[in-house]
């Protein structure tokens, strides 16, 4: 069996998550979860045509949010649905960081464990391949974390000199395994 995407990456610092964000990221099989979010959107013509062309949640109080996750060889599908609309991603682990591949964009991330939960900390960005200058990198803030015996996350991230592309936040629960 391969050892979980997460658990590869962050080796002993696995166990000093909290434990419903170890609970999600134990990925050894497909796992469901579902809860509620609130997601925003950029306003600028620019924020709105690449949130649309990344698929990225819309914007929206309060939705059903359901995420899929299924393993392959050593990566990790994420598929997330907020209300009716599906974001799609892919994780893998390249040269010790974690990447995400969302469309013709990959997110290249290490992984930051603190007292509050697990953070991804942007190192850099490509589209088709090819990195992209500083000046064009997105900042990217993530939190995941446990309250009240829930999962909880938090992904906002801007644009240089555009401001925000997505903010959406909220919490998940297990499904009963597949």
């Amino acid at each position: 069996m391969t050892v979980p995407l997460y658990r590869r990456l962050l080796g002993a610092r696995f166990e000093a998550l909290p434990t419903r964000v170890r609970e999600l990221h134990n990925v050894t099989g497909i796992s469901v979860w579902r809860g509620r979010a609130d997601v925003e959107r950029g306003i600028s013509l620019v924020a709105r045509a690449l949130a649309g062309l990344l698929g990225l949640p819309p914007a929206g109080r309060d939705q059903w949010v359901e995420v899929t996750f299924t393993p392959d060889g050593g990566t990790e599908l994420w598929e997330r649905r907020f209300g009716g609309a599906v974001f799609r991603s892919l994780q893998y682990e390249r040269r010790g960081l974690l990447r995400e591949r969302i469309g013709p964009v990959t997110l290249i991330f290490a992984l930051d464990v603190s007292e509050k939960g697990l953070s991804l900390v942007p190192r850099g960005v490509r589209c088709l391949g090819l990195p992209l200058p500083p000046f064009l990198v997105p900042a990217v803030r993530t939190l995941e974390s446990e309250r009240e015996g829930r999962y909880r996350f938090e992904v906002e991230a801007c644009l240089p000199l555009l401001g925000l592309l997505v903010r959406y936040e909220g919490w998940l629960e297990r499904v009963k395994p597949i």
